[in-house]
């Protein structure tokens, strides 16, 4: 089983890859690649697909610069990755 990584330090993708495959983090002061991919950065919070959507909602809020990344792609599971988007959370009655 992979070891578990401490929220507030540096890591590599690769090594927040393998601690946590399949799983949602989310990391700070990131040094990217040319095509936006993440070298390594500050790691900042692990989750599931079950919670993952109010950390995105949160973070829409505050216009944070952090990246929200899911470490590997699952069967059936697609991810659109485009520059200058916009998620919006709407209540209707």
């Amino acid at each position: 089983m992979p070891k578990e990584l401490e929220i507030g330090k540096r890591y590599t993708w690769g090594e927040v890859v393998e601690a946590y495959p399949g799983m949602w983090v989310r990391m700070s002061d990131c040094n990217l690649t040319i095509g936006s991919g993440i070298i390594d950065g500050i790691l900042a919070g692990v989750y599931t697909d079950d919670n993952v959507e109010p950390v995105m909602i949160k973070m829409h809020r505050e216009k944070s610069k952090d990246i929200l990344d899911r470490t590997t792609i699952g069967f059936n599971t697609g991810l659109i990755e485009c520059l200058n988007a916009e998620m919006g959370v709407k209540d209707e009655p």
